[in-house]
């Protein structure tokens, strides 16, 4: 059987013997979209925009920019039709965001840059570092952040959640969100980032999730934390998969871009093929990582060499994100070979982050059959960062999180 799994802005194939072939995993959001984006604006939003001298539009992140482009089009239209100046409106886009043009005069549309767009602290956020956001949404009566909520292996969710902080941040305090002098969970990010966001005035969020074909079957338009706990639970539902056992090989494209944009990215979606997978079998990724390795600190954390129980040791005391997704890396190659095909050069995969290059899938995937035999069990997942795999059966051991 052969399967074409997403690869950055393309697709790569694998060809799985049928006779091997256990389980394909994906989302279980299906169905066709009957999202109408027009019909989404309430009369109570309406009279909040009315009164709302500097009204912001922050456009996010999304794995269909189609889409998120056109839910912006139309939340300004809709705007526009109630009565609200469009002299009153500005575009924001994050850096993540896609390229908008025409929907606005050029002048009310402007893209946060985290080293050169004019910053203001975040007063009402109390927490281990100070965040300092963009002043234009500092400065808006009203704010409406556009995006997808997605799956996020380590922090619980991203996309929507992550609009504001670090999506609007200045570098420097963005950075600083990621180190602490104390432990914490990579979950506290998340709620972290949500109380960053929720610290500002009258916040409202136009959210969506989407389908496996990438169309959006759910939307919601209403205050932040309303419109995220709306989604986030037809995120979790839709995400969570079941095998029927586990397996030898686990055969999984990160998801493409924006999942697989680098490595220290990529690693974040690891854990959905580790839970199915028995111990001391092979991972097989798909992850093209145009940008490279990543952040500089998951370069040194992993190029330390140091056995698991070291770094953890550290993470203890001293909390670093990308130093806690380097610790996790190498406690799964303690129990698990670990395949990758990207365009990162072989002698860093191999030297500097001890996984196995492979220039194919194919070729990594005969690599892994050789070495546990050509009747090992396979698992596919097409798109690992949004599924949260179980198996009835529990595997003998995956890499456990730290």
């Amino acid at each position: 059987m052969e399967i074409w799994l997403p690869y950055g802005l393309s697709e790569v194939p694998v060809r799985i013997p049928e006779e091997n072939l256990i389980d394909i995993l994906q989302p279980q959001i299906g169905g066709e979209s009957k999202v109408d984006f027009d019909r989404l604006l309430s009369d109570s939003i309406v009279t909040a925009a009315k009164i709302s001298e500097k009204i912001c539009i922050v456009v996010g992140e999304s794995r269909n920019s189609n889409v998120i482009l056109n839910a912006t089009n139309s939340l300004i239209t809709g705007l526009t039709r109630a009565g609200i100046p469009s002299s009153s409106l500005t575009l924001l886009g994050t850096p993540r965001s896609p390229a908008i043009s025409g929907v606005l005069p050029d002048n009310q549309i402007i893209r946060h840059s985290p080293v050169n767009s004019s910053m203001i602290r975040c007063e009402g956020f109390s927490g281990d570092f100070s965040p300092s956001i963009n002043k234009i949404v500092v400065d808006a009566s009203m704010t409406i952040i556009v995006g997808e909520l997605m799956r996020n292996h380590f922090t619980g969710i991203a996309g929507l959640s992550d609009i504001i902080f670090p999506g609007l941040a200045s570098e420097e305090s963005a950075h600083a969100q990621l180190i602490c002098s104390k432990p914490k969970n990579p979950h506290d990010l998340c709620t972290e980032r949500i109380a960053v966001a929720s610290s500002l005035s009258n916040i409202y969020a136009l959210g969506f999730a989407l389908n496996r074909n990438m169309s959006p079957v759910h939307v919601r338009l209403g205050l932040l934390n309303e419109t995220i706990e709306y989604l986030d639970e037809i995120v979790r539902i839709a995400s969570t998969v079941q095998a029927s056992k586990a397996a030898e090989i686990v055969v999984m494209s990160v998801g493409g871009m924006p999942f697989d944009e680098s490595l220290s990215r990529a690693v974040e979606a690891f854990p959905s093929g580790l839970s199915v997978l028995k111990r001391n079998g092979a991972l097989v990724v798909a992850a093209e990582c145009s940008s490279g390795h990543g952040n500089s600190d998951f370069y040194a954390w992993a190029n330390e060499h140091k056995e698991p129980r070291h770094l953890e040791a550290r993470l203890r005391h001293r909390f670093n994100y990308d130093g806690w997704k380097a610790a996790f890396l190498t406690r799964a190659l303690a129990n698990h070979r670990i395949y990758v095909v990207s365009t990162i050069p072989d002698h860093h995969i191999e030297h500097t982050f001890g996984m196995r290059p492979a220039k194919t899938m194919n070729t990594a995937l005969q690599s892994a059959q050789r070495a546990l035999g050509a009747d090992a069990s396979i698992i596919a997942i097409p798109n690992a960062s949004q599924v949260i795999p179980s198996v009835s059966a529990k595997p003998e051991q995956s890499a456990s999180q730290i």
